[in-house]
């Protein structure tokens, strides 16, 4: 058994479909779990154009465009709606739906052949409400950006956002067209991703294209939200080549303070001589990476010059950075996946992980955003996740 999304070499997906969309689907389905669903969280699903950025992808003919997730803690009064130029929901459940229609139609032809149900997508939801009102329209909360791994969707991430919105924060979660398997936009059609095996230079674009996305998204975010979103201080964020945007990102970006990386390798610019990064930098490794020399994690050890933690999470394997854990248990398959299940998802329950992850990027941002160093950041690890080992600290 082998999946090819998200991992070494890397791969980018294709799957050749219409490009057409449709509006979300509001139907019955499996929710997925959340750390605590009784504090209220919003979605919001924002097109974004640079119109001072050509498309690479489409030989320089286009502007680029990007599709993102916004989550915010939310009230569950419908009185008003963050984005007032966006429809209001007709029914105000408390769930949403997983992925938009074409998506998950996709996805699920993908993950048939492993032993999903063929509507495994199209069935989940999760506990949030999509254009809910912000909890508090006179506060300014603090900005966490994500750039998810290479030819994954951003919504294989949600309970993590979602989660972390629980916290106090504004999450963005941006798909990155051409490298994401599909990206679907909300006034029709979509994009399908590249349909190649990628060079080690196109790869390098990949990471320069997805961080540029990552500052744009800052300056519209900027425009559009400084009245409840501090964009001059950011967190971002990643997994797998999304590690290498953020840290690309923040090279170039001075807005972005500090940034955690789930088991990614740094293409690009730091992997240049004499390139380093002094911004703070929690890595997060899986067990399964972490001794793997693909990964280069002692290279980039040495290039990370301020702050850094270096992290291992016991029975994590790389995809254990993401929602397929919990979605594989939501629907009874962990156990029947067999070994090469386990190889992708890893041993980790993914309640836990899920936790884990929740809990470090927030004492990351807090301690880099408000100045808090809490005991999740020491060098000798914390007896509340004895899963997570210490591996080097500075």
């Amino acid at each position: 058994m082998k999946w090819v999304i998200m991992l070494k070499p890397l791969t980018v997906l294709t799957i050749i479909s219409p490009c057409t969309t449709a509006a979300f689907a509001f139907q019955e389905s499996k929710v997925l779990p959340s750390l605590d669903h009784s504090t209220s969280v919003g979605v919001t699903y924002i097109p974004m154009t640079d119109k001072n950025r050509l498309d690479p992808f489409t030989n320089y003919t286009e502007q680029r465009r990007v599709m993102i997730s916004m989550y915010y803690p939310a009230r569950p009064d419908p009185a008003t709606i963050l984005l007032e130029q966006q429809p209001k929901a007709e029914n105000w459940d408390s769930t949403t739906a997983y992925m938009p229609p074409l998506t998950a139609a996709l996805y699920d032809e993908l993950f048939v052949p492993f032993g999903f149900p063929n509507d495994t997508f199209e069935q989940l939801s999760t506990f949030c409400q999509q254009n809910a009102p912000i909890q508090n329209g006179s506060m300014i909360y603090p900005l966490l950006i994500f750039s998810p791994g290479g030819g994954a969707p951003r919504f294989w991430y949600t309970t993590m956002l979602e989660d972390l919105a629980r916290k106090g924060y504004v999450v963005v979660a941006i798909d990155h067209p051409y490298d994401a398997l599909v990206v679907e936009f909300p006034n029709g059609g979509a994009v399908i991703g590249l349909n190649k095996t990628l060079t080690r230079d196109e790869v390098e674009l990949l990471v320069r294209v997805r961080a540029q996305d990552m500052s744009f998204v800052i300056d519209e975010l900027s425009a559009k939200f400084s009245a409840n979103i501090n964009t001059t201080d950011v967190v971002a964020f990643g997994h797998s080549l999304g590690c290498a945007a953020v840290v690309e990102a923040m090279l170039n970006d001075t807005c972005i303070k500090g940034g955690v990386e789930f088991d990614g390798r740094l293409f690009g610019s730091m992997e240049k001589p004499n390139v380093t990064l002094s911004k703070p930098v929690l890595q997060f490794a899986s067990e399964a990476s972490s001794s793997d020399p693909f990964w280069r994690l002692d290279e980039q050890w040495e290039r990370l010059t301020g702050w850094k933690l270096e992290l291992v999470l016991s029975g994590a394997a790389h995809s254990t950075f993401s929602d397929l854990p919990l979605i594989a248990e939501a629907l009874g398959l962990r156990d029947k996946l067999g070994r090469g299940g386990e190889e992708q998802l890893g041993k980790l329950d993914g309640m836990r992980a899920l936790e884990v992850m929740v809990e470090y990027v927030s004492a990351f941002a807090e301690f880099v955003l408000m100045g808090k160093n809490g005991s999740l950041l020491g060098s000798n690890g914390n007896e509340r996740f004895p899963e997570v080992k210490v591996k080097r600290h500075i």
